[in-house]
């Protein structure tokens, strides 16, 4: 179970993440804007990974999934007690059913994942020298 203070933290990534399971695409200013957001949380890349496939994946993949999915944004209110519900209800077999799952929840997210880590490791690098 998350602190309150843990969600707090969370909050801004979850809803940058969010945009991921948007119907829209997403483009090189976006994913600028989401790693801003993102970067600022101090989460380090393997933990914004977990946040992303097992706290935001679970909750928003079936959005992919709708014919009439949401492309505007999803309310932060529902959102985060969508998440915080789901991590609380997270059991070693729910746990395990997410993870089999996972190739299916986040597949079409990889991408972006991928161009979202690679502008976080590069804003750090820069930010280190």
């Amino acid at each position: 179970m998350l602190t309150q203070d843990e969600i707090d933290r969370r909050k801004p990534v979850w809803l940058a993440f969010s945009e991921f399971w948007l119907d829209t695409e997403l483009g090189a200013d976006d994913l600028e804007r989401l790693a801003s957001a993102i970067e600022q949380s101090g989460f380090s890349i393997g933990e914004l990974r977990r946040i992303h496939l097992e706290e935001v994946a679970p909750v928003l993949y079936p959005n992919l999934l709708s014919p009439a999915g949401e492309w505007a944004g999803f309310d932060e209110e529902w959102l985060y007690g969508a998440i915080t519900q789901n991590i609380a209800r997270s059991g070693p077999v729910r746990r395990l059913a997410h993870r089999l799952a996972r190739p299916v929840m986040a597949h079409a997210t990889e991408r972006d994942w991928h161009r979202l880590r690679d502008i976080v490791l590069r804003v750090r690098e820069s930010a280190a020298e």
